[in-house]
């Protein structure tokens, strides 16, 4: 491909598909860099052919000290082209190096997945895949981290489309130069201190001195990297069908049986698609270590990030709460309370709430309690026999009068409170989340 504007647009219609359908709405991540900006213009172009809603999105990381320059160049250029722009403010980040470049890319993406639009669209091109798949080769990634950057996928229920993944950022410069676009450079892009900068500028033109066309190369490989993927997946899917309940939840017991490679192919299929983080390895060779090894009553428990992986009763239980904070005890008001595993919602009531006489905190550990209507005994006993998992227990939200225990989530009110004690309480919680 050359700068030839027909045939840049042709490729990039092509690669939209259907995304590009009058009644989608296509959401363009814009940077204000190159990649971007032409992606921006060929949008724009391609819109004039075929009419599809189009916005841009531009995040604004608050680490340079031109920020906020960046999100004004965007919003003009927008204004200039016809195109609605949002900017968007990540709260700030305080990790440091590579952990900085991760929390950055986990917002912008938390941003992005949560866009009004049906298609997300990014500019990364060939040369971005190549980088990817050697970054990840030397974190030591499996063959999902080595896929490096498919050209099309779902996050948060929306498509997310690279449609120049396939071309060198060489062509995408022609372009842009034969185009006269203007676009931003961000100096952090020069700082050897980020790994894919250092990628990028020293260990890539190193290779490309005895291997020319290594770029096109490494994306071919994550391509074929990609392909692999796709078939373990379909193996773990098959795998799976021996060892879970009519439902589709796995069964620990029968998941201990597969051989080592198989179980942990099917772990890493339902985690990834749950959309859970695996930081590394080790942790998921943990969790299947322990499935073979622990006691039958013994409590397994693995730390994917800010999720958690119990096996409770034969089943592999995520725990999303794990890392939140709960509450604090307070005196009980109308409205509703988020909590770790669910929602607490005090409808108004006739008679004003005596807040002072009505606290609400989460129950904690060793309280005895007896429901209306049941025998008195140890609450987590109680909650146990009503299938609440162990380290959602102490979590519920629960009512205190006058620092008696009268209420519980999922259990209800109790035998000694009075009916003048009674507010309108709803407990929802949160769908649990099982492998």
């Amino acid at each position: 491909m050359t700068a030839d504007t027909d045939l840049f647009i042709t490729h990039l219609r092509a690669a939209l598909g259907d995304a590009c359908l009058p009644n989608r709405t296509i959401c363009i991540a814009l940077s204000g860099g190159m990649d971007s900006m032409v992606l921006l213009h060929a949008l724009v172009l391609l819109q004039k052919v075929t009419p599809f809603s189009l916005f841009a999105l531009h995040v604004n990381h608050g680490i340079s000290p031109n920020a906020a320059h960046w999100a004004e160049f965007c919003q003009q250029r927008c204004t200039d082209l016809n195109v609605p722009c949002e900017v968007a403010t990540l709260p700030p980040l305080t990790a440091a190096g590579t952990g900085l470049e991760r929390a950055a890319r986990e917002g912008r993406y938390a941003l992005f997945a949560a866009a009004n639009a049906d298609v997300l669209c990014m500019a990364h091109h060939q040369n971005d895949r190549a980088e990817t798949l050697l970054l990840n080769l030397c974190r030591g990634a499996g063959l999902q981290g080595l896929a490096a950057m498919p050209g099309s996928r779902f996050i948060n229920g929306k498509r997310l489309i690279r449609p120049f993944i396939d071309l060198p950022r060489s062509e995408l410069l022609a372009w842009a130069k034969a185009q006269n676009l203007r676009w931003i450079e961000d100096e952090s892009n020069q700082n050897m201190h980020y790994r894919r900068n250092y990628m990028r500028h020293v260990v890539l033109p190193a290779i490309r001195e005895q291997f020319p066309g290594v770029t096109a190369v490494l994306a071919r490989t994550a391509v074929q990297m990609q392909e692999q993927s796709k078939l373990l997946a379909r193996l773990a899917d098959a795998d799976a069908q021996t060892c879970q309940d009519e439902v589709g939840h796995l069964l620990a017991s029968k998941l201990a049986l597969l051989p080592p490679e198989a179980r942990l192919n099917v772990l890493k299929h339902r985690l990834n698609g749950l959309g859970v983080h695996i930081p590394a390895a080790r942790r998921l060779e943990a969790l299947a270590e322990q499935l073979v090894n622990a006691r039958a009553d013994a409590a397994v428990f693995v730390r994917f990030g800010k999720t958690g992986c119990h096996v409770w009763r034969d089943k592999l239980w995520l725990d999303d709460g794990m890392a939140l904070d709960l509450p604090e005890a307070s005196g009980l008001q109308v409205g509703e309370m988020t909590w770790p595993d669910g929602r607490l919602i005090v409808e108004p009531v006739t008679e004003p709430i005596d807040a002072q006489a009505l606290v609400v905190r989460a129950v904690g550990q060793g309280q005895r309690f007896q429901p209306a209507g049941r025998c008195r005994g140890v609450l987590s006993e109680l909650l146990r026999e009503q299938g609440v998992p162990a380290w959602v227990r102490p979590r519920l939200p629960s009512l205190w009068v006058r620092g008696e225990l009268v209420w519980v989530a999922g259990m209800g009110w109790s035998e000694d409170a009075g009916i003048n004690n009674r507010v309108p309480l709803t407990w929802i919680p949160q769908a649990e989340r099982v492998l």
